[in-house]
């Protein structure tokens, strides 16, 4: 009886595991290779109709072979795409010269009064011409963009036809970046057309992101490498990069209100590192409580305060002495923090419980708790109008608090958990990361309401913008 018991569970959770959808394992990073990313430009309102699937996408090769790249999907609905950009496919490809993509449609249909209508497709490739060079250890974004002119002839034959474009530059004022750690590229987006315009190949693994918006410099953190690498925000080159101790994991990065300084919390190493920004020297390392996972400056830039998850701690940094001036317990296990404007009161979430606490930074005492209910993963202050936004791990909402009257007043609905939030002054809205659905959302904070999105790659960890506050 016991010998049956036990193959019943171990078949049951067999089953139980192939339900589970399967992780994508992080990419590997680039060395003697270069990516090639595609997007498919928004479809146009003509092609509502069409409905059809691609079989393979193919990088040419000028010698005229073809290298397979992998689709990220492969049926393609007008209904769905119209207005909304699409991550197609993405490749590893050697280094050298290319001329196009080559595209294989499987089958097509159109909606007709009578109902859908299978289609004849193209028995050879269809073309998409444009010269390219793909780079060692760098990262090449193309757009495809389909043409629905002419696509349907004679009303059963589906020849389609598809251009090709390199990034446009756009005003730097209006880019914001997303870390995907699991794919190794920064996404570089236009926060008002709310499309991907490039993207940055960099070390194994990036996390947190830190955007020094007057010298144009966005840091970022790579977890598996044990580093910071630096982007000019104009090219999107690194200009630098520091390497740190073996083991570190760098997790989130803040700089200080000049600029001048900037904080690295190292997850595994249970320290924090205390670096020039602008030489990229270490100039001081301190260690804190177990499990630190992210880090608030204060408004003078003289202290920086430690969400020490792991061990329900908040440690306070003094940034001008480089020592750790106090580590107290607190309720739960903090995640993030954020200032109120003023500066003169700590909002933290924690894993564990359903209060938001408001902490005395000065005195580093509690001076009350908000409920906001369970599962509490991102926290942002809204400076215009001294909101506390609380992003939730369930129910797909952010819980907007009122701090002068202790309690929440609304909530704003999304399509998944809100890992993560920033807010740009001066549009007054709010960018969320909900990285199940690989999706960031961009929302009118007056409205509250989602006004567009863009899909992201995998492993998408941090936004910021230019803006943001």
């Amino acid at each position: 009886m016991g010998q049956i018991r036990y193959n019943f569970i171990v078949l049951l959770l067999f089953l139980l595991a192939g339900c589970v959808p399967a992780r994508t394992p992080p990419k590997p990073v680039l060395t003697d290779m270069g990516e090639l990313i595609i997007y498919l430009q928004p479809l146009p309102q003509e092609a509502q109709r069409l409905r059809f699937a691609v079989e393979g996408i193919y990088a040419i090769k000028t010698d005229g072979s073809e290298i397979p790249l992998s689709l990220s999907v492969h049926e393609l609905r007008g209904a769905d795409l119209t207005g909304r950009q699409k991550l197609l496919a993405t490749g590893t490809l050697p280094p050298g010269s290319y001329r196009g993509l080559s595209i294989r449609v499987k089958n097509a249909f159109v909606q007709s009064e009578e109902g859908e209508i299978a289609l004849l497709v193209p028995e050879e490739p269809v073309g998409a011409p444009q010269v390219f060079e793909i780079v060692r250890r760098k990262a090449l974004t193309l757009f495809l963009t389909f043409n629905p002119s002419g696509a349907v002839t004679s009303a059963i034959r589906f020849t389609p036809s598809f251009s090709l474009e390199k990034p446009e530059r756009i005003l730097t004022n209006l880019t914001g970046y997303v870390s995907n750690s699991d794919s190794n590229l920064v996404s570089v987006f236009d926060k008002q057309t709310m499309r991907v315009v490039n993207s940055i190949a960099t070390g194994w693994g990036p996390k947190g992101i830190a955007l020094d918006q007057r010298r144009a410099r966005a840091y970022v953190a790579i977890s598996r490498d044990d580093a910071i690498e630096v982007y000019d925000v104009f090219k999107g080159n690194m200009i630098s990069s520091l390497r740190l101790n073996l083991g570190d994991e760098p997790i989130d990065l803040v700089l200080t209100p000049d600029g001048r300084t900037l904080v690295s919390v190292n997850h595994k190493s249970n320290t924090v590192s205390i670096i020039d920004a602008i030489s990229m020297f270490e100039i001081g390392r301190v260690r804190v409580g177990e499990g630190p996972t992210s880090v608030a400056v204060d408004r003078s830039g003289f202290r920086a305060y430690v969400m020490n998850t792991l061990s329900s701690s908040i440690s306070v940094v003094d940034l001008t002495q480089r020592t750790v001036s106090l580590t107290t317990g607190v309720e739960g296990s903090p995640l993030q923090a954020a200032f109120s404007p003023a500066g003169d009161n700590l909002y933290v979430i924690t894993r564990d419980t359903p209060n938001l606490l408001v902490i005395d930074p000065s005195q580093f005492t509690l001076i009350r708790k908000i409920f906001v209910g369970t599962g509490a993963l991102s926290v942002k202050v809204d400076f215009s109008t001294g909101l506390v936004l609380v992003g939730k791990k369930f129910g797909g909402e952010i819980t907007i608090v009122e701090p002068s009257t202790s309690m929440f007043i609304d909530t704003i609905g999304v399509k998944g958990k809100a890992a993560f939030m920033t807010i740009d002054r001066q549009e007054h809205t709010l960018f969320v990361i909900l990285p199940g659905r690989r999706l960031l959302q961009k929302i009118n904070l007056t409205s509250k309401r989602i006004v567009a999105e863009i899909e992201l790659d995998e492993g998408a960890y941090q936004v910021v913008v230019m803006g943001e506050k």
